[in-house]
């Protein structure tokens, strides 16, 4: 809960009760009292009461209604602390420190409410401290003013490298979201540098290079990873493979899991060399696609032969489908239908291309 304690920045108790009206002053003492004993609606009800005593740009509606803010705040009823903050700001009798914090709060309350545009405006006239920069940078990152944010962002890290790891870890999270990856990258490898003993660095780290199309690079960091000693499960490394294929980036997933493989990362199963024939496949690499289904098709399973003939049909490769074929089991009636309907395709492709070649020799 935020500090509103603030009238102790501002004046001491007799001081107060010779500036202000005395009914204001008595109901004040009386919230702060209530405060004390932890009964905040008693202390909003006194202040809300000494209200109609304390009129607009005076010292005692900015007392009142500075009171009101923070007890909102403490009720997590911020829409309302930002009300009364504003009104208590607008009467301009607050001393400049007291005016100055209860700025930042009302940025903060604003940032916390997702009124980014607003928050903006209350942050750019505000002194650039870090937790001000900060918030800054995530209202800019909201509203998508990328140019803004970065910047900013890269200011404060090349003025204290030691800042804090959120810094970098807003500069890795907006590149990713303008897809720069490779800034990226090298934003994580910084995070990397400070916490290696963290397998989230790691994860992060190759996830963010096989984004910028270094799946090489990636298999190694991960190789890199447990090398040091950091437990990766082979959980993770199937789910950095998945977030590629459901982000719509199936070469990518298979270029990754195919430099696991090669790394002895992955263990080269029938069930992931499968997955990966499919990534290929999906990716419209072909080639790659056919040796993975050749390699899958050898352990005898019918129906990844016909897969492997069905592929080399639509390649044109229609030699190598019958020849794929005439080792197919079909292990039900639905198998035999699809093994004689793509035999007669191809075997009708192969005619129509050795009478088209004869015919033009």
């Amino acid at each position: 809960m935020l500090r509103w304690l603030v009238l102790l920045c501002l004046l001491s108790a007799s001081a107060l009760a010779q500036e202000i009206d005395a009914e204001v002053y008595v109901a004040i003492q009386g919230a702060t009292e209530a405060e004390a004993t932890g009964d905040l609606s008693k202390a909003r009800q006194l202040l809300e009461a000494a209200l109609p005593q304390a009129g607009n740009g005076s010292l005692e509606r900015a007392l009142v209604t500075q009171r009101l803010a923070y007890i909102a705040i403490a009720n997590q009823r911020n829409t309302q602390a930002i009300d009364w903050l504003r009104e208590a700001l607008a009467q301009q009798q607050l001393e400049d420190a007291a005016a100055l914090q209860d700025r930042q709060n009302l940025a903060r309350l604003l940032v916390q409410e997702q009124r980014y545009p607003e928050a903006v405006k209350e942050l750019e006239v505000l002194p650039r401290s870090d937790n001000n920069r900060q918030l800054l940078v995530q209202a800019y990152r909201q509203l998508g003013q990328f140019r803004k944010a970065i910047p900013l962002a890269e200011q404060v890290v090349r003025e204290k490298p030691a800042a804090d790891d959120i810094w970098y870890r807003l500069l890795v999270g907006m590149n990713y979201e303008l897809e720069r990856f490779d800034q990226a990258v090298r934003w994580q490898q910084a995070l990397l540098q400070r916490a290696p003993e963290s397998a989230d660095n790691w994860r992060q780290l190759a996830s963010m290079q096989s984004l910028a199309g270094e799946q090489v690079a990636a298999a190694a960091t991960l190789r890199l990873a447990r090398e040091a000693g950091i437990e990766l499960e082979t959980t993770d490394l199937e789910n950095l493979i998945a977030l590629h294929a459901h982000s719509g980036a199936p070469w990518q997933a298979a270029r990754l899991m195919q430099a696991l493989l090669d790394e002895g990362l992955l263990s080269s199963s029938a069930d992931r060399l499968r997955r990966l024939a499919y990534l290929w496949q999906s990716a419209r690499d072909y080639e790659p696609a056919l040796a993975a289904w050749e390699r899958v098709a050898r352990s005898g399973n019918s129906t990844d032969r016909l897969q492997l003939a069905w592929l080399q049909y639509q390649q044109r490769q229609w030699q190598a489908a019958l020849a794929t074929l005439q080792a197919v089991q079909p292990a039900n009636a639905s198998q035999r239908r699809q093994l004689q309907s793509l035999k007669q395709a191809a075997e009708a492709a192969l005619a129509r291309s050795e009478s088209g070649s004869a015919s033009s020799s």
